[in-house]
């Protein structure tokens, strides 16, 4: 594996595992701003049995202890990045990195209390139980990082038959209490410095305002391929990168700490990387996304667009998760995807330019809810003022960019085989929608390890070519990354939750699983008429296949449509009479009309796309005035050429019939 392809690897994991710790604080945040808001005064005077002695009991009960999770935000870290970043025995890693944090509190308190440097400097404070240095989350990242490293190189180590217990698995609860003590005896002495620089660049990103405010929201957005985001969101809101306040650090950390502490004013400066930023952008923008991508589909998938696009707002409205309708247009329209993220930016910049004050950290519905509506002087309207121009905003431009490029979002495709038996329970049929994924991933045999994050299936696989993206997406997927050879995300939105128990279910059970049998690809007849082998046409340059074997249609239409679904590889308004086209699997071809035609400078030709577009197998390519052409004593065959295979595509040509344009099969590979 190539230096790109580890540390990809290796940051995406780290993004995976700083999202469990993340997701629990928003869940509690929820509990947290509800019981919040129900022990308000001016709600209990709405509402006056919430004073009732056993009501507002439960009601206090759940505040404090939704709280005190935020408290754990360290140790919590150490135990997620070493367990998700394990590779076997996550659960061993787990436990070490709960002892390895532990280790570091008590070494760190020895040192200080030593005597042996003055550390009054730092801050001290009582941390499970532990007079120690506070890192913060640092400490925490730190030692689950350490934790992981040394799991997976110990693990499995064997000792001599005396000491052999102590050998495995056991040894790496030892070896990181050693390396943990050693760290937490240096901490004190390297801290103070480290801790100056975060703090620093906490204060230049405060100092540059709403511009930094936008550079935060921008790349908030523009990470979502990736999956880093969750590491960036991470950073800020459990770090002094994020903003430091009575000694708390972090956007989220100080907000839900001190929300009905002080004055919600005072937490003006730290919402500005929380919800609020996504709300115009998600509950108002993305929809305006939704509508004009259904108005803009073809008329035979108006159905299928429809209720992926429901599904898509009521994920990102209510909840705050957009990868569905993200990646149902990043990756045919990407321009669109820079916008998004852009309108991200300006989303995160007018709320805060408007001194919104919304927290925590989902920006849907019920965050604007409970962290909004319901808290006085957040300032909640603007969220409304603003999304209603964003709506319109979004919903123009992608309608404009979609009409004007001919695009529309791909959707999976009926089939017929995969639908599940009438009186199959669902546990059957979820099981083999399993299979069918292990399947389209290469097998079991090619699966290295599989995990999930809120909407992604994150796949660990040793050969990314046996991975069949056209099965994966029949089992509902709704896009893919690729952020190394060696890694593959698989996005199914909220339901990953339970695909992903089931494919680790189907891969535990050890039975082998093949990989999808290859299936062959087909290209369609660009043009209506009879088809003839390629040592057939009427030129030399095409019957010699100087330029690639193929099929010579002799025309009995007036329209080239495309014979594959990829993409305009060349088209010139000079040379209207030929265009190159790429499959989705990297077939060039090339399709030319007539012989001797580039005489005619594109005269009677009428180009229909443009180079760069994306194209699906059918669609309209070139419109051409076949008797004009003829009149003037031009032959107007159209070639059909595979450009120079080398042998990578064993094409076969079918020829002696008379084909219809964009359904007959002229060639399989």
């Amino acid at each position: 594996m190539n230096k790109k392809n580890k540390v990809m690897d290796f940051f995406s994991a780290l993004g995976r595992s700083l999202l469990m710790p993340i997701a629990a604080l928003a869940a509690c945040g929820i509990v947290l701003g509800l019981t919040s808001a129900l022990m308000k005064a001016q709600v209990q005077e709405a509402a006056p049995f919430l004073t009732q002695t056993y009501v507002y009991f439960i009601i206090s009960t759940l505040n404090k202890v939704s709280n005190v999770v935020f408290t754990l935000i360290p140790v919590l870290f150490a135990i997620s990045i070493a367990f998700g970043l394990a590779k076997e025995e996550k659960e061993i890693a787990a436990f070490a990195g709960f002892i390895g944090y532990y280790t570091f509190l008590v070494a760190s308190s020895c040192m200080i209390g030593a005597g042996f440097m003055d550390f009054n400097a730092l801050k001290i404070s009582n941390i499970l139980g532990v007079e120690t240095l506070d890192m913060g989350a640092v400490a925490g990242i730190i030692i689950g990082l350490v934790t992981a490293q040394v799991h997976n190189k110990y693990h499995k180590i064997t000792f001599p038959v005396a000491i052999s217990f102590y050998g495995g698995k056991r040894f790496v609860a030892i070896a990181v209490i050693m390396v943990s003590a050693v760290i937490g005896l240096i901490a004190p002495i390297v801290w103070s410095p480290i801790s100056m620089a975060i703090n620093g660049l906490g204060g230049v990103i405060s100092a540059a305002g709403l511009a930094g405010v936008f550079g935060y929201g921008f790349l908030e957005r523009l990470l979502i391929p990736t999956g880093l985001h969750h590491v960036l969101n991470g950073i800020f809101r459990t770090t002094a990168i994020g903003g430091v306040y009575e000694g708390v650090e972090g956007c989220l950390n100080i907000f839900l700490q001190f929300i009905d502490k002080v004055d919600i004013s005072e937490l003006a400066p730290y919402t500005v990387f929380l919800g609020q930023g996504k709300m115009p952008m998600m509950m108002f923008g993305l929809p305006g996304a939704a509508l004009a991508i259904y108005r803009t589909s073809p008329p035979e998938k108006k159905q299928k667009v429809k209720a992926l696009m429901i599904a898509g707002v009521a994920a990102s409205v209510v909840s705050g998760i957009t990868e569905p309708l993200e990646f149902a247009f990043m990756f045919v329209a990407p321009q669109l995807f820079v916008f998004h993220a852009v309108m991200g930016g300006i989303s995160f910049m007018s709320m805060a330019a408007l001194d919104v004050i919304i927290g925590n950290t989902g920006g849907g519905l019920i965050d604007y809810l409970i962290w909004g509506v319901f808290q006085p002087g957040s300032h909640w309207y603007w969220v409304i003022v603003v999304g209603i121009p964003f709506a319109i905003i979004y919903y123009n431009v992608f309608k404009w960019y979609l009409t004007k490029k001919n695009i529309s979002i791909e959707v999976a495709d009926e089939d017929e085989s995969e639908a599940p038996a009438a009186g199959v329970m669902m546990g059957e049929q979820q099981m083999a929608q399993a299979y069918r994924i292990i399947e389209g991933l290469g097998g079991s045999a090619n699966i290295k390890e599989a995990n999930n994050c809120l909407t992604r299936l994150r796949v660990d696989i040793a050969d990314a070519s046996l991975v069949r993206e056209d099965v994966l997406k029949k089992t509902g997927a709704m896009g893919f990354i690729r952020p190394s050879e060696t890694h593959i995300q698989v996005v199914y939105g909220p339901k990953v939750e339970a695909i992903a128990a089931n494919v680790r279910e189907c891969l535990r059970s050890g039975k082998e699983i093949p990989a999808a049998a290859k299936v062959k690809h087909q290209l369609l007849a660009p043009v209506s008429g009879g088809v003839v082998p390629m040592k057939e046409a009427p030129d030399e340059t095409f019957s010699s296949c100087m330029m690639g074997d193929g099929v010579v249609i002799h025309a009995a239409d007036d329209v080239i449509k495309a014979p594959c679904s990829g993409v305009v590889a060349v088209y010139t308004d000079e040379n209207r009479h030929a265009i190159g086209l790429q499959s989705e699997d990297g077939l060039e071809l090339l399709i030319h009309i007539g012989v001797d035609t580039v005489n005619l400078k594109g005269e009677g030709f009428e180009g229909l796309v443009s180079a760069g577009d994306k194209i699906k197998a059918g669609d309209p390519l070139i419109r051409f005035d076949r008797t004009e052409i003829e009149k003037k004593g031009y032959c107007t065959d159209v070639m059909l050429i595979v450009m120079d295979n080398d042998s990578e595509f064993d094409v076969k040509y079918s020829t002696g019939m008379t084909a219809e344009a964009g359904k007959t099969v002229v060639a399989e590979y």
